[in-house]
Protein backbone atom coordinates (compact mmCIF):
# COMPACT_ATOMS: atom_id res chain seq x y z
CA UNK A 1 0.00 0.00 0.00
CA UNK A 2 3.06 2.03 1.34
CA UNK A 3 4.59 1.74 -2.43
CA UNK A 4 1.14 2.13 -4.21
CA UNK A 5 0.84 5.77 -2.37
CA UNK A 6 4.22 6.97 -3.51
CA UNK A 7 3.52 5.78 -6.63
CA UNK A 8 0.24 7.84 -7.30
CA UNK A 9 1.71 10.68 -5.52
CA UNK A 10 4.92 9.96 -8.03
CA UNK A 11 2.49 10.59 -11.16
CA UNK A 12 0.16 13.29 -9.71
CA UNK A 13 3.35 15.25 -9.06
CA UNK A 14 4.49 14.54 -12.36
CA UNK A 15 1.67 15.62 -14.38
CA UNK A 16 1.18 18.85 -12.36
CA UNK A 17 4.88 19.45 -13.05
CA UNK A 18 4.28 18.58 -16.70
CA UNK A 19 1.22 20.79 -16.90
CA UNK A 20 3.04 23.80 -15.22
CA UNK A 21 5.78 23.11 -17.63
CA UNK A 22 3.39 23.63 -20.76
CA UNK A 23 1.81 26.20 -19.11
CA UNK A 24 4.71 28.56 -18.77
CA UNK A 25 6.30 27.40 -22.51
CA UNK A 26 2.89 28.60 -23.77
CA UNK A 27 3.26 31.87 -21.86
CA UNK A 28 7.09 32.02 -23.28
CA UNK A 29 5.72 31.36 -26.91
CA UNK A 30 2.84 33.69 -25.87
CA UNK A 31 4.82 36.75 -24.67
CA UNK A 32 7.19 36.12 -27.40
CA UNK A 33 4.78 36.32 -30.40
CA UNK A 34 3.38 39.19 -28.36
CA UNK A 35 6.56 41.29 -28.32
CA UNK A 36 7.65 39.99 -32.23
CA UNK A 37 4.37 42.09 -32.75
CA UNK A 38 5.62 45.44 -30.95
CA UNK A 39 8.77 45.80 -32.55
CA UNK A 40 6.75 45.48 -35.61
CA UNK A 41 4.84 47.45 -35.52
CA UNK A 42 7.27 50.50 -33.89
CA UNK A 43 9.26 49.79 -36.88
CA UNK A 44 6.54 50.09 -39.39
CA UNK A 45 5.28 53.56 -37.08
CA UNK A 46 8.99 55.02 -37.42
CA UNK A 47 9.35 54.49 -40.98
CA UNK A 48 5.84 56.45 -41.00
CA UNK A 49 7.28 58.96 -39.26
CA UNK A 50 10.17 59.39 -41.25
CA UNK A 51 8.01 59.08 -44.49
CA UNK A 52 5.92 62.00 -43.01
CA UNK A 53 8.72 63.85 -42.43
CA UNK A 54 9.81 63.73 -45.85
CA UNK A 55 6.17 63.92 -47.15
CA UNK A 56 5.70 67.12 -44.95
CA UNK A 57 8.22 69.16 -47.01
CA UNK A 58 7.90 70.13 -49.96
CA UNK A 59 10.16 72.17 -52.70
CA UNK A 60 7.96 74.31 -54.25
CA UNK A 61 9.92 74.89 -57.65
CA UNK A 62 7.57 77.33 -59.25
CA UNK A 63 7.85 79.73 -56.43
CA UNK A 64 11.31 79.13 -57.19
CA UNK A 65 11.10 80.78 -60.41
CA UNK A 66 8.41 83.28 -59.56
CA UNK A 67 11.17 84.55 -56.63
CA UNK A 68 13.96 84.59 -59.16
CA UNK A 69 11.99 86.52 -61.39
CA UNK A 70 12.49 89.67 -59.29
CA UNK A 71 15.51 92.13 -60.19
CA UNK A 72 17.05 91.79 -56.57
CA UNK A 73 17.11 87.96 -56.46
CA UNK A 74 19.87 85.85 -57.96
CA UNK A 75 18.78 82.41 -57.38
CA UNK A 76 16.15 80.95 -54.17
CA UNK A 77 14.95 77.83 -52.59
CA UNK A 78 11.45 77.57 -51.05
CA UNK A 79 10.30 74.91 -49.18
CA UNK A 80 6.67 74.64 -48.37
CA UNK A 81 5.67 72.23 -45.04
CA UNK A 82 2.25 72.68 -43.98
CA UNK A 83 0.94 76.41 -44.32
CA UNK A 84 4.41 77.59 -44.14
CA UNK A 85 6.98 78.73 -46.73
CA UNK A 86 10.84 78.83 -45.91
CA UNK A 87 12.74 80.90 -48.64
CA UNK A 88 16.67 80.95 -48.84
CA UNK A 89 17.10 83.74 -51.45
CA UNK A 90 20.95 84.75 -53.20
CA UNK A 91 20.80 88.66 -53.55
CA UNK A 92 22.23 89.98 -56.81
CA UNK A 93 25.64 91.07 -56.71
CA UNK A 94 25.05 94.70 -56.05
CA UNK A 95 23.03 93.65 -52.97
CA UNK A 96 25.04 91.06 -51.44
CA UNK A 97 26.37 93.54 -48.78
CA UNK A 98 23.58 94.40 -47.44
CA UNK A 99 22.87 93.49 -44.00
CA UNK A 100 19.96 91.02 -42.92
CA UNK A 101 17.57 92.72 -40.63
CA UNK A 102 17.84 96.24 -42.99
CA UNK A 103 15.20 98.04 -43.93
CA UNK A 104 16.25 96.88 -47.53
CA UNK A 105 16.22 93.56 -47.12
CA UNK A 106 12.89 93.59 -44.98
CA UNK A 107 11.72 95.13 -48.10
CA UNK A 108 12.63 92.69 -50.39
CA UNK A 109 11.81 89.68 -47.82
CA UNK A 110 8.62 91.05 -48.89
CA UNK A 111 8.28 91.06 -51.97
CA UNK A 112 9.65 87.67 -52.07
CA UNK A 113 6.56 86.75 -49.67
CA UNK A 114 4.61 88.25 -52.21
CA UNK A 115 5.75 86.00 -54.92
CA UNK A 116 5.25 83.14 -53.40
CA UNK A 117 2.39 84.10 -51.88
CA UNK A 118 1.00 84.49 -55.32
CA UNK A 119 1.64 81.15 -56.19
CA UNK A 120 0.07 79.33 -53.23
CA UNK A 121 -2.58 81.19 -51.57
CA UNK A 122 -3.11 78.71 -48.92
CA UNK A 123 0.23 79.67 -47.34
CA UNK A 124 -0.33 81.42 -44.02
CA UNK A 125 3.41 82.71 -43.50
CA UNK A 126 6.46 83.33 -45.97
CA UNK A 127 9.64 83.30 -43.94
CA UNK A 128 12.62 84.73 -45.93
CA UNK A 129 16.47 84.31 -44.96
CA UNK A 130 19.47 85.59 -47.16
CA UNK A 131 21.47 84.26 -44.53
CA UNK A 132 24.34 81.67 -46.28
CA UNK A 133 24.49 79.36 -44.00
CA UNK A 134 20.57 79.26 -44.12
CA UNK A 135 20.88 79.34 -48.02
CA UNK A 136 23.55 76.52 -47.78
CA UNK A 137 21.23 74.21 -45.70
CA UNK A 138 17.58 74.88 -47.39
CA UNK A 139 19.60 73.85 -50.90
CA UNK A 140 20.82 70.62 -49.52
CA UNK A 141 17.36 69.90 -48.17
CA UNK A 142 15.98 70.65 -51.50
CA UNK A 143 18.03 68.46 -53.37
CA UNK A 144 17.37 65.59 -51.40
CA UNK A 145 13.39 66.28 -51.00
CA UNK A 146 13.83 66.42 -54.96
CA UNK A 147 16.00 63.05 -54.89
CA UNK A 148 13.47 61.59 -53.31
CA UNK A 149 16.03 60.29 -50.81
CA UNK A 150 14.99 58.96 -47.14
CA UNK A 151 16.53 60.95 -45.13
CA UNK A 152 16.04 60.05 -41.48
CA UNK A 153 15.34 62.76 -39.34
CA UNK A 154 14.95 65.31 -42.32
CA UNK A 155 11.81 66.70 -40.72
CA UNK A 156 13.08 67.49 -37.29
CA UNK A 157 16.58 68.75 -38.51
CA UNK A 158 14.72 70.91 -40.81
CA UNK A 159 12.39 72.20 -37.76
CA UNK A 160 15.42 72.95 -35.66
CA UNK A 161 17.51 74.91 -38.71
CA UNK A 162 13.70 76.87 -39.08
CA UNK A 163 13.78 77.54 -34.52
CA UNK A 164 17.11 78.91 -35.35
CA UNK A 165 16.98 81.46 -38.37
CA UNK A 166 13.45 82.52 -37.54
CA UNK A 167 12.91 82.10 -33.59
CA UNK A 168 9.00 83.30 -34.02
CA UNK A 169 8.54 80.78 -36.74
CA UNK A 170 5.51 78.54 -35.89
CA UNK A 171 7.15 75.53 -37.60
Amino acid sequence: MKKLWILLSTLILCLALSGCGTQEADETTNNNANNAEPDETLNKEMENEDEMDNANLERAEEAEKKVTELEEVKSATVIITDNNAYVAAVLTDDLSEVVEGSEEIEQINAKIGDQVKEINTDLENVYVSVNPDFVDRMTDYADKIEAGEPIEGLGEEFSMLVKRIFPDAAN
